[in-house]
């Protein structure tokens, strides 16, 4: 694995393989509950120093929907507000160990919210768009978590009450809040100075296989104005999709379970030739040399 500079992000397919190897190394399926309520708040650095010191719940809710880009670009904060509830909902921009992530950032947001109210906040109900476990299992959720906790709901995310809004922070500090805030303002601006990217990179995670003019779609610009803002950015298209491409074609190839045919529909090409063709681009190697390489057994039905 490359090494990366302290000063830089660790890239989207770095952080895949790492919870990859920690979800085959932890078969458990309430790790990320597990992970989650291990975190504390000063590991989310100036972000949760920043939720701290607000006045309030609802105030440090408003902040994560604002600073969230500063802890990690996989997912999006939502707040929803019904008459007698508000949720708020979290989704994922990744394909890989979805469940175990998105189990994590939420076990992460319950945990931290107690922790700051002292335990005076306790929710309606934790939710998760994933389809219902054992009966045993679903016990598990519910005696770590502490809460009611919802299978098959339409987004995953944790229900309060309108009340707990107003609930006070303990370590609330308007003067240390406002000597952070100018700081987070620009990490974030120099954050979305690549923003475009970023957006291209999340939807591409999520479906390798669409092609610039329906990703451009998308986002309701034009190719030509995707393409143009992208080098403003000193990025491009071409180079956010094979990075993506190319790591989902490695990833396949290397767990064995999809066909070179599989793999170029998946990836949006036309065929598995020219699957063949690009994969040689980025790595040098043809599928099944790849396969060779890597000591990866193979089958006449897969090459």
């Amino acid at each position: 694995m490359a090494s990366i500079n302290e000063d830089q992000r660790v890239p989207m397919h770095v952080q895949e393989e790492i919870w990859l190897a920690l979800q085959e190394a932890h078969p458990d399926p309430l790790l990320g509950i597990r992970l989650g309520q291990a975190m504390q708040g000063s590991q989310m650095g100036l972000v949760g120093y920043l939720l701290m010191t607000q006045k309030n719940l609802g105030s440090a809710l408003e902040q994560l929907l604002i600073y969230h880009p500063l802890l990690g670009e996989g997912g999006q904060f939502e707040m929803r507000r019904g008459s007698f509830y508000v949720e708020l909902c979290y989704h994922p921009n990744y394909l890989r160990c979805a469940r175990l992530r998105v189990e994590t950032v939420l076990s992460i947001c319950l945990a931290q919210s107690r922790a700051m109210t002292a335990r005076e906040f306790q929710p309606q109900s934790v939710q998760f768009a994933y389809p219902t476990p054992s009966l045993a299992v679903q016990q598990q959720y519910q005696q770590l978590l502490q809460a009611p906790v919802q299978f098959n709901a339409a987004s995953s995310g944790i229900r309060l009450r309108p009340q707990d809004l107003e609930i006070p922070l303990v370590a609330a500090d308007r003067q240390v809040m406002a000597r952070l805030k100018p700081e987070a303002d620009a990490l974030l601006k120099a954050l979305t100075s690549k923003s475009l990217q970023l957006r291209v990179a999340h939807l591409l995670q999520q479906e390798p296989q669409l092609s610039r003019e329906q990703l451009a779609a998308r986002l309701c610009i034009s190719p030509r104005h995707l393409g143009r803002k992208l080098l403003e950015e000193g990025a491009s298209f071409r180079a956010i999709q094979d990075e993506v491409r190319s790591h989902y074609a490695c990833q396949w190839l290397r767990e064995g379970e999809k066909t070179n045919v599989d793999i170029a529909a998946a990836l949006g090409y036309c065929d598995e030739s020219a699957f063949g063709k690009a994969f040689r681009r980025w790595t040098g190697l043809s599928p099944k040399g790849f396969k060779t390489h890597r000591g990866i057994g193979t089958s006449s039905g897969k090459d």
